[in-house]
């Protein structure tokens, strides 16, 4: 993302680093003109075009932070995946958006539940228990959506639910791209060792044991839909492809 300012200040500092053995190590100091300021001029450049190159290739993040322009800075993690489950209007139907960034370069399988209370809304017929199980690729920032049903005696309240997640590289987590972690939202069992990833959103059991879920507050809208679409689709949308902009930054 900043490899021209990068390849910039690392000629500079080469530049300053001939320019200081020059007017410390070859200069005459009896003949030389200002050689005192030249030498201060020097390490003072030295000193900050270093630190300021070392802070862009090592401390920086290497792709900007899309979730929270999006959201806002407070959103959910599940070691190395960033997301925020929230319900928005698209035309005259409510739908529960999940968005969702990956911090690191590999891709990310991942499970996100919902555990709604009784009155509340409706992704399935008599379904309380939601997941939400999907991939995201290195460094991808995307959304979700789920169009739900809002009975009216809701619609215009917050409604509380439990949220817990649960993540697992296939292929490690690789690079860090991204360095600020959300809040730890509790996780959930899952075996990653068994048959093949399913994505989808798919009916959770009550029985499962949450581990320090968080308690997420949804604000459901007015004049929405209180019946289910009859169908069920779910999208996934990549809005930022990070993994060949990421690669570009590291590389760079």
């Amino acid at each position: 993302m900043h490899e021209i300012r990068n390849f910039t200040l690392l000629i500079a500092l080469i530049a300053a680093c001939v320019w200081a053995f020059v007017v410390w190590f070859i200069l005459n100091p009896e003949t030389a003109t200002l050689l005192g300021a030249q030498r201060a001029i020097t390490t003072i450049l030295i000193i900050g075009l270093g630190a300021w190159l070392f802070y862009g290739m090592v401390i920086e993040d290497k792709l900007p932070n899309h979730l929270k322009q999006a959201v806002g800075p407070i959103y959910y993690e599940s070691d190395g995946l960033s997301f925020l489950p929230t319900v928005r209007m698209n035309g005259d139907r409510a739908e529960l958006s999940i968005y969702y960034q990956n911090r690191y370069e590999n891709v990310v399988e991942a499970i996100v539940h919902l555990r709604c209370p009784e009155e509340s809304f409706l992704v399935r017929e008599d379904t309380r228990d939601i997941c939400f199980a999907f991939r995201a690729g290195g460094g991808d920032f995307g959304v979700i959506h789920q169009p739900i049903a809002v009975p009216r005696h809701v619609q215009g309240d917050v409604v509380s639910v439990q949220l817990a997640a649960n993540t697992y590289y296939p292929r490690s987590h690789g690079t860090c791209w991204r360095r600020t972690p959300g809040i730890d939202c509790g996780t959930l069992p899952a075996d990653w060792s068994g048959s093949a990833f399913k994505t989808g959103v798919l009916e959770g059991s009550r029985e499962m044991v949450l581990t320090n879920p968080v308690e997420l507050h949804l604000a459901m809208p007015m004049g929405v839909k209180e019946d289910l679409p009859e169908t069920k689709p779910w999208t996934q949308e990549r809005i930022v492809a990070g993994e060949q902009v990421g690669q570009l930054a590291v590389t760079s």
